[in-house]
């Protein structure tokens, strides 16, 4: 089953099974966006623990966890970065400039800025329609539309010769 077609309907009665059911997605999920494993575990495991503290009271826990997931992925890539450009300052003179690896889809994706990449997720890998994805990312459907166009436009630039 994929989160899109979980419905309430679907979902477990007690945390313990909707965690089973869900743990391998989500932690996955995660990884597509900071494409570290140890990071993924760390993220999802956050977002479970934001899920059982309001578990009887949701009406779809799919739908909150995957808002949960992104949320805790812009909190750590917003606080990733800000470590980064500590470190800049704190190596002053020195280059700090990564060069990314060439080729390869993952890697092409995981350079996109975040709204994007995140967008490009939900959308290619979770399968989600816009309006879904919008309610997860809490945006509008016409944001995500453009997130998803220059995405799809700078990803075609880097995998196409």
């Amino acid at each position: 089953m994929t989160m899109q077609n979980a419905t309430q309907a679907d979902a477990p009665a007690t945390f313990e099974a909707f965690y089973e059911q869900h743990k391998t997605w989500a932690i996955r999920f995660a990884w597509l966006m900071v494409r570290e494993a140890a990071a993924a575990e760390d993220i999802s495991h956050d977002a479970f623990t934001r899920v059982f503290e309001r578990f009887d009271t949701l009406t779809n826990p799919s739908a909150y966890l995957r808002s949960t997931l992104t949320n805790a992925v812009y909190e750590r890539s917003r606080r990733t970065g800000r470590e980064e450009r500590r470190l800049r300052l704190v190596s002053a003179g020195e280059s700090t400039q990564v060069e990314h690896a060439s080729g390869g889809m993952m890697d092409a994706i995981s350079r996109l800025p975040i709204r994007q990449r995140t967008a490009v997720v939900l959308r290619y890998w979770v399968d989600l329609p816009v309006d879904d994805i919008a309610e997860a990312m809490s945006a509008r459907p016409g944001t995500v539309k453009s997130w998803l166009s220059r995405a799809n436009a700078q990803l075609r630039k880097e995998i196409e010769p």
